[in-house]
């Protein structure tokens, strides 16, 4: 059975000593404390002993604070400084994209112009609240807004709404074609249309749908030529009325209305001997088979 010792403590002569290369520690400072209970802590200062500077490239933090420096004074700084330092470097920018640009156009310097008008409450992208407000101010006619009366109102009732408003025209493909109400002098009038082969028997019209009346039509007015303004003396007032006004003022049609209704009346008598002679006729078989 073999023995072996292990050497915890290592060749300590002078010609050889530990295999593992030394560690290397970091530099370190000395701090003496001044509070003495009494002060804040934001108010104490710290006084510091640190080592000697060496132009070893170690010791950079890449801008920020030492490993034993303090940052509550970062922390605690207002957020002003921060906000000119954003709108400095905006200008910066633009300052420095109009140097570049200059030569090829005078366009960026215009965009330039622009962006150092920009005020700092642009910059930080906040709301003026009192100009907000403004339109929120509750006036005497509030009421009288179409908005206000649609906010109070469920979704199938502003569907229903829209529908209906949606048939009060034809649509945009016919420009908007309303749907007027039908009043008695209107409801003449279109009878009056639908009869008009009648009023001129010379003219020849295209047939009309007498069973329906057209629910999307509109009325428009004929603009007088100013070169009929010797012609059609007296005549504009009659024009200014209704279709049916118009025609019963007219004293050809009102002849001609009268002929036709004295024709009709005619028809209408031989029509009424044919139908009492024929049931005389009737009434004689029967009695003869009786």
């Amino acid at each position: 059975m073999d023995f072996f010792v292990i050497d915890t403590v290592g060749d300590s002569s002078g010609h050889g000593g530990s295999s593992l290369p030394p560690i290397p520690q970091l530099p370190t400072a000395t701090y003496t404390s001044t509070y003495d209970g009494t002060a804040h802590s934001k108010d104490i200062k710290r006084t510091t002993t640190a080592p000697e500077e060496s132009d070893n490239d170690d010791e950079d933090y890449a801008g920020l604070p030492a490993p034993g420096q303090s940052i509550s004074k970062i922390l605690s700084e207002d957020y002003d400084n921060l906000d000119l330092f954003v709108s400095w470097k905006r200008k910066q920018d633009a300052k420095e994209s109009v140097e570049v640009t200059a030569s090829t156009s005078g366009v960026a310097k215009v965009g330039a112009a622009k962006r150092l008008a920009v005020s700092r409450k642009d910059d930080l992208c906040r709301t003026n609240i009192g100009e907000e407000l403004k339109g929120a101010v509750l006036t005497p006619g509030i009421e009288k807004k179409q908005d206000i009366a649609r906010l109070a109102m469920t979704d199938k009732a502003l569907q229903k709404l829209n529908r209906a408003e949606r048939k009060k025209t034809k649509g945009k493909n016919w420009f908007g074609l309303s749907a007027p109400e039908i009043t008695p002098e209107l409801k003449n009038e279109l009878e009056l249309m639908k009869m008009r082969s009648i009023l001129d028997p010379k003219q020849s019209y295209k047939r009309v749908d007498k069973r329906k009346t057209p629910k999307y039509f509109e009325i428009g007015k004929v603009i007088d030529s100013p070169l009929d303004h010797f012609n059609e003396r007296g005549v504009k007032k009659l024009k200014s009325k209704s279709l049916v006004d118009e025609l019963m003022a007219d004293a050809e049609f009102q002849k001609y209305n009268k002929r036709k209704y004295a024709e009709s009346l005619e028809r209408q008598k031989k029509k009424a001997y044919h139908k009492a002679v024929m049931k005389m006729k009737k009434e004689k078989k029967k009695s003869k088979k009786r």
